[in-house]
């Protein structure tokens, strides 16, 4: 048998590889809810007063898109809104040029890059909005661990997108565009 991990991953592959199709089965990532809560209780680096975004991923431009959100945080300051942080929680070969991107734009104090952690799941539970801004997923670990922890979801539109998260976890963009002004409503609703 060629386990998927959703059934877009499916589609795909039998696209790719037809001649395999009956072979196929969808088994979707299992998540230890129980011990990613327990997890998640360990201190976290938050303070009040602003609304807190955080994204966690391998800081990679071409597939994860860090310098975009480093963008999304400059047309937010340059809307008037700034009372929140973006938590970039992550290492990777775009680090540095993103760190840079930050201070170019204007935007360090805005954009928080935490490094890699261990335990990213207090900065996920503690968290306002998990953003992911990804150029393509396939069925994204991070997701359930972000739903597993009880925190409200704004994506891009991936393949599986639609599978994995219901519309009272979160947001399905369907642009960057509609990505945007759903960041911008979810920041001013809560201020």
């Amino acid at each position: 048998r060629i386990v998927c991990v959703s059934k877009a991953v499916r589609r795909n592959f039998h696209k790719l590889i037809p001649e395999y199709a009956e072979k196929t089965e969808v088994i979707h990532n299992v998540f230890p809810v129980e011990e990613l809560q327990q997890l998640a209780q360990a201190e976290h680096s938050y303070s009040g007063g602003k609304y807190h975004i955080v994204t966690v991923g391998r800081v990679d431009n071409s597939t994860k898109r860090m310098d975009g959100i480093v963008r999304l945080c400059a047309r937010l300051k340059n809307d008037g809104i700034t009372q929140f942080q973006w938590h970039l929680v992550g290492d990777g070969p775009d680090l540095p040029g993103n760190q840079q991107l930050a201070h170019e734009l204007r935007v360090a104090e805005l954009v928080c890059f935490e490094g890699e952690k261990i335990n990213p799941f207090p900065y996920i539970k503690h968290a306002d909005l998990f953003a992911l801004y990804s150029a393509y997923e396939g069925f994204p670990m991070v997701i359930g661990e972000a739903q597993a922890l009880g925190t409200y979801i704004l994506t891009t539109n991936y393949a599986a997108a639609k599978e994995q998260i219901t519309p009272e976890q979160g947001v399905i963009a369907q642009s960057d565009e509609e990505f945007y002004q759903e960041l911008k409503r979810l920041i001013l609703c809560q201020n």
